[in-house]
């Protein structure tokens, strides 16, 4: 989960050459039946130079963490909040998939960009570090000349004779227009032993116009009945 703070309405206090704030961040789900599954607390003491501080007041605030949970449907609630009682939440519903039982199943998309590092992060937990080269981010806006970055994994399950696995990563304008692509051939050697394909990529945003574009991850298994699994993604470069 990636919780991204807007930092200029928290309290922060000077001194010794630091800017010094605590914040607390709780998370818990409910499931579609109302059983709670609670979360973790996470405390954060910031003590931020002053380049870092003006960055924070600037950006904002990011923190990353997890939660575990069984297949279903859920919704989550995250809070975040100081000492003086300065607090906000956020609700978001979310399905967890059965990845072991449909024939193909995707998971959900991660995108970092080149520019994420500039907005200070907490990792309370960092589940993803081995697969994206930045910190995961909330938000899906981007400036032009910037790098969009993913990370998906798909499952498949049943299919015992060797075969590909074709992925691909396009950024759609209106009309589904492709203006930038990216594609991976996968052997089906590779998950024998268990586990997903992993799917990674980079779009250089250099030459992409301002506007809404659609990012669309698929991926397709060339066995059986040509299962097909996909995410689409409304971003925004400005």
């Amino acid at each position: 989960m990636v919780l991204e703070l807007d930092a200029s309405k928290l309290d922060f206090v000077q001194a010794n050459g630091t800017f010094n704030e605590t914040l607390e961040f709780v998370n818990a789900a409910t499931d579609s039946k109302g059983k709670v599954f609670p979360g973790e607390r996470h405390t954060a003491n910031l003590a931020l130079k002053p380049d870092t501080y003006e960055r924070v007041k600037e950006r904002g605030f990011r923190v990353l963490t997890q939660v575990t949970l069984p297949p279903g449907r859920y919704q989550l609630r995250l809070a975040a909040g100081n000492k003086n009682g300065k607090a906000g939440s956020v609700i978001y519903d979310l399905e967890v998939p059965e990845f072991y039982k449909e024939p193909f199943v995707m998971s959900g998309v991660a995108l970092t960009a080149a520019s994420a590092g500039l907005m200070p992060t907490v990792k309370a937990k960092d589940p993803l570090g081995d697969f994206l080269p930045g910190p995961p981010i909330a938000t899906r806006e981007f400036l032009v000349g910037d790098t969009l970055m993913f990370f998906a994994e798909f499952y498949e399950n049943g299919a015992s004779n060797p075969h590909m696995v074709d992925l691909k990563a396009e950024l759609r304008a209106d009309g589904g227009r492709v203006v930038l692509e990216a594609r991976e051939e996968r052997s089906s050697a590779e998950v024998r032993g268990g586990g997903g394909y992993g799917f990674a990529g980079r779009l250089p945003l250099t030459d992409v116009a301002p506007g809404l574009y659609v990012l669309h991850i698929e991926g397709r298994s060339r066995v059986g009945q040509n299962a097909v699994a996909s995410r689409d993604i409304q971003v925004r470069i400005k």
